[in-house]
């Protein structure tokens, strides 16, 4: 999925409510081919929170 620098990531696995904030810093360019990623929690995509 495209993210941005802020978003929140989410998943509930056992239990347990687990957030990821996506930082960056680039020493060049905008590094927005390193802004599509794939995370799971659990075997399950992380999706990203509801603002």
């Amino acid at each position: 999925m495209k993210v941005q620098e802020g978003d929140v990531l989410v998943c509930q696995c056992d239990q347990c409510d687990v957030e990821l904030t996506v930082t960056k810093a680039c020493q060049q360019g905008s590094c927005d081919e390193c802004m599509d990623i794939n995370v799971s929690c659990c075997g399950v995509p992380m999706q990203k929170k509801p603002t």
